[in-house]
């Protein structure tokens, strides 16, 4: 199967990156929405202007056709004349006859396809057209001119056109002033934005980098507990759950090094005598010694045998926790009928007497596995220890009123186990019988382990006498 390269990425640079980029966009966007809304705002005041000024001098028109109207059209001109010498050339700045920029704004007045007068800075062109009043625009000499067009009466039978116009260089001008304004300490934040953005992402991510610093200064045997100087919210649960990862492996590295030493050390002997075995039974110079060699490799396999499955056994007992390991509602007297069942035939072999008593039914939560395990050791101990003949009896207690838990005793009536042995009984590798040679004394400690899983309880109880032991193990309901 072809493999698939994932580009590796870098958070901090994508996150400056689009911070930025957002940024400059919105920026830009704002900008673009100021300049469009004061384009439509100055054009909403200049127009309300023009078509303000052409209805006052409109009112005026009567008297500007007189007789006497080449000496109004005179005066016009000579304040003009004089406003274009007092402004210098292309100053902006006011004068004591007006402004510069009155040679932008001009009225035109037309009647009889004749301009009788008009302002001086004027095309000599009428800008509007006859019949369509109203707001429009027209291009003379190379220039925009945003105008106002009135149609008034003129002398009998008459009309005449009057027009109030602005170039559009004007508007143009404003425009751009505001928007270059507005638009350029906008873009000079924009660094300013950088600058702040870079600062705070490197203080915000620097949790990060020290947790990848601890991490990565880390060698393969250290599995120590995690600590960053920045804690931070996000980052604890990681953290936390980083920290249960590295005891958990550090467990099972322990469990792991204790069954290969264990493993080691207990099949050391086993194996000797299966060599010395096999050995005499190829230099065996009759049947019988034979035969003796031989059984003796098979009681040697047995005895392996069951060694390396309480080593197994006891290797996934360790690995369970109350939080991985599964409970669910079992019956007990079915468990304990079945794990008698099973050894039955052990027992009958040694001629032994093995019984029940118990109720039909009684449920608890438990693991139906481990729960199995564990009553399959104590009871196997009894058949393999009580001796021939011997009688061994399982009862199951239910609760009494008040109580929440159910006791199983295990008794048998063979030699009963020493005081000072009884103490060290449940330690792992520690065996009672010696003398049997068989076994690896992990059958036990795996009991007691497994009830402590289920919170429980497992106990010798104590006897007087020197016949007889009774294995007491306590489990709750629920």
């Amino acid at each position: 199967m072809k493999k698939t390269n994932t580009a590796i990425f870098s958070i901090r640079k994508r996150l400056i990156v689009s911070t930025v980029s957002a940024t400059m966009i919105l920026i830009l966007l704002s900008w673009v929405m100021i300049y469009n809304e004061t384009k439509h705002e100055i054009d909403e005041v200049y127009d309300a202007r023009l078509g303000q000024s052409a209805k006052i001098i409109a009112l005026s028109i009567p008297s500007l056709v007189t007789e006497d109207n080449n000496d109004s059209i005179a005066h016009y001109k000579t304040w003009f004349k004089q406003l274009l010498q007092a402004s210098e050339g292309d100053s902006d700045d006011p004068t004591q006859y007006g402004h510069p920029y009155e040679q932008n704004i001009i009225f035109q007045f037309y009647a009889n396809n004749e301009m009788l007068f008009n302002s001086p800075s004027s095309p000599t062109t009428l800008l509007g057209k006859a019949g369509l009043d109203g707001f429009g625009t027209s291009i003379e000499n190379n220039e925009e001119w945003r105008y106002f067009q009135l149609t008034i009466p003129f002398k009998i039978n008459d009309k005449a056109i009057f027009i109030v116009a602005e170039k559009r260089q004007i508007r143009d001008e404003i425009v751009n002033e505001i928007a270059v304004s507005t638009g350029v300490p906008q873009l000079v934040l924009i660094p300013a934005f950088m600058v702040i953005f870079i600062f705070l992402i490197n203080t915000f991510l620097r949790p990060i980098d020290e947790l990848r610093l601890v991490i990565s200064q880390r060698g393969i045997d250290c599995l120590d507990e995690i600590k960053v100087p920045t804690a931070t919210t996000e980052l604890m649960p990681l953290i936390s759950q980083l920290n249960y990862l590295f005891v958990e492996l550090d467990n099972a590295w322990q469990r792991e090094k204790r069954l290969t030493r264990t493993a080691a050390h207990e099949l050391k002997t086993p194996l000797a005598i299966l060599k010395l075995n096999a050995e005499n039974a190829l230099h065996s110079e009759n049947e019988a010694q034979l035969t003796n060699d031989l059984n003796n490799i098979l009681s040697g396999i047995d005895r392996l045998d069951r060694l390396i499955q309480q080593l197994l056994m006891l290797s996934r007992i360790e690995a369970q926790s109350l939080h991985n390991i599964k409970f669910q509602k079992m019956d007990m007297v079915k468990c304990l009928q079945e794990t008698i069942g099973a050894l039955v035939p052990l027992a009958l072999k040694q001629q032994q007497d093995i019984s029940l008593d118990a109720p039909k039914h009684c449920d608890v939560q438990g693991n139906p596995m481990l729960l199995s395990i564990l009553f399959s050791n104590l009871i196997d101990n009894a058949i393999r220890y009580s001796g021939n003949n011997s009688k061994i009896e399982v009862q199951l207690v239910t609760p009494t009123a008040g109580c929440n838990d159910i006791t199983i005793l295990i008794s048998d009536n063979g030699k009963a186990i020493p005081t000072e042995i009884s103490a060290k009984i449940f330690e792992s590798f520690f065996r009672a019988h010696t003398e049997k040679g068989d076994g690896a004394g992990l059958g036990m400690s795996i009991a007691n382990d497994i009830t402590k899983l289920h919170q429980g309880s497992l106990t010798l109880l104590e006897n007087p006498s020197s016949k007889g032991n009774t294995f007491e193990v306590i489990l709750k309901l629920s």
